[in-house]
């Protein structure tokens, strides 16, 4: 009984923070929306609050519908009790909001979470269905309660409701799902400082830009600020390129409602202008949004292909059997740090396994690969991190020691036989048998080459062979 307590605590916690959390963000966004584009009356020119329900909702692996669309509502009603006063417009307006916001995700997510930039694929997917679909369901109540309770024409009001939201999904999910998924804080510990630098000197820019040309210019320069959103865009990536674009119409919106800007020029109406600013917007994203999809996609693209390069390289520098350096791998590592070495001291391994040949023909060959596992086990187990090991052929292993003397590679070399003595092989869980070595010990000379490095430590080999096997010999 108390362990299903201490198991539903945790998720009560979840649901009520869900909750507030989206309560509290849509009232706040709503509030802000309604106060500085409606004037109090209408539908809002744009709509950013029904971002955050999609946002969390599609970054959420089992999504809270209740938690987040019971929240959405409190805080619609809320926001439109605090601006309009007006009872039936929260319920009618609250309803439209939630019944797009149902439409959008049901639309974009699937078995995994919805990334809008993954792909120019994903971006027509998202603004088909955030840009265009939701927002009309969502504008044909929308609109009725806009007629009703404002006494608006039915199809400027479904113009507005369906631009409005449309623009406020497409501008604001993006950001608000990378803040939610955490994406902008893995982006900033895995960046530089200087790309952290960059990214904040560019998104300054890109606001400055926005500012002169909404606010300041007495021309209509709205082409100039594709070039620093595209700059970004290239620069610092798709989740630049959202932030880019939220700067640009958070500052753009300011402007045109108070009347200022380039659009202002154009029409004093001010539905013209919040309809020309939101077509602005909307020809901003599909710009930009493709670009960057395409751009993350060729990154992620360029990444696999060299992560795929890596792993080739990797395979074919390692014996697929014991996951050691092979002939070739080995020879490569060793052969620079002979070349290099003058003062520190150097030396080589060469070992076997003993009576190799028995094992396979007594217990079969699965049990000698078995073996030569085995060995390589215990070889890392027995060296140093700055060991170099490779499995040469058959049952013949190299090691190299740098910065070692020769009495040290003695005792390395003891300290293998002894760990290959005291670590029988399991074969089947009940049959073990108990494998034993042979190792030659040689020290590289000044200016001595890796082929004739190797035929010393095999002389060595040869010498600890003819002793009897299980022992360890050394060959200046």
């Amino acid at each position: 009984m108390q362990s299903a307590i201490d198991r539903l605590e945790p998720h009560a916690l979840r649901v009520v923070v869900t909750w507030l959390g989206a309560a509290a963000l849509y009232c706040l966004l709503a509030t802000v929306a309604i106060e500085a584009t409606s004037l109090r009356e209408g539908i809002a020119t744009v709509w950013p609050a029904n971002a955050v329900l999609v946002a969390m909702l599609l970054s959420q692996d089992r999504p809270s519908w209740i938690s987040v669309l019971s929240g959405g509502f409190v805080g619609n009603f809320a926001a439109n009790m605090l601006t309009r006063g007006i009872p039936m417009t929260p319920l009618f307006f609250g309803a439209a909001d939630l019944l797009e916001v149902v439409v959008a995700v049901s639309l974009l997510r699937g078995q995994t979470r919805f990334n809008v930039l993954n792909s120019p694929a994903t971006v027509g997917r998202f603004i088909v269905a955030a840009g265009l679909v939701a927002p009309v369901v969502s504008g044909l109540v929308g609109a009725g309660a806009a007629t009703v309770v404002y006494h608006k024409d039915f199809a400027s009001a479904l113009l507005v409701w369906v631009l409005s939201d449309g623009v406020g999904l497409l501008i604001f999910t993006p950001v608000l799902l990378a803040v939610f998924n955490g994406d902008y804080v893995r982006s900033f510990r895995e960046q530089s400082w200087q790309e952290r630098g960059e990214a904040a000197v560019l998104l300054a820019l890109t606001a400055a830009m926005a500012t002169l040309v909404f606010f300041f210019a007495h021309r209509p320069l709205l082409f100039m600020l594709f070039a620093p959103v595209m700059l970004v865009t290239f620069r610092v990536g798709r989740l630049g390129t959202k932030l880019a674009v939220m700067l640009v119409a958070v500052i753009g919106a300011a402007a045109t409602m108070a009347h200022r800007g380039p659009i202002s020029l154009v029409t004093n109406d001010p539905a013209q202008q919040a309809q020309l600013f939101q077509t602005f917007v909307a020809v901003l994203l599909l710009t930009c949004l493709p670009v960057a999809a395409e751009l993350s996609a060729r990154r992620r693209l360029t990444e696999e292909l060299a992560e795929r390069e890596r792993e080739m390289s990797r395979r074919a520098a390692t014996d697929s059997l014991t996951g050691l350096r092979n002939r070739a791998a080995f020879e490569d590592s060793v052969e620079p740090l002979l070349a290099s070495a003058r003062e520190a001291p150097m030396c080589l391994l060469a070992l076997d396994l003993d009576n190799f040949k028995r094992v396979n023909d007594q217990w079969g060959h699965h049990a000698g690969d078995l073996a030569l596992v085995h060995l390589g086990t215990v070889l890392r187990a027995h060296l140093r991190e700055r060991d170099i090991v490779g499995r040469i052929g058959g049952d013949e292993f190299l090691v190299l020691l740098p910065r070692t003397s020769a009495n040290d590679a003695e005792a390395i070399a003891g300290r293998i036989r002894e760990g290959m003595r005291r670590t029988p092989l399991s074969l089947d869980g009940k049959t073990e048998i108990l494998l034993t070595i042979s190792c030659g010990v040689t020290c590289a000379k000044p200016g001595q080459d890796y082929h004739s490095l190797v035929r010393q430590a095999d002389r060595a080999l040869y010498l600890a062979k003819d002793a009897g096997r299980n022992a360890v010999r050394f060959v200046a």
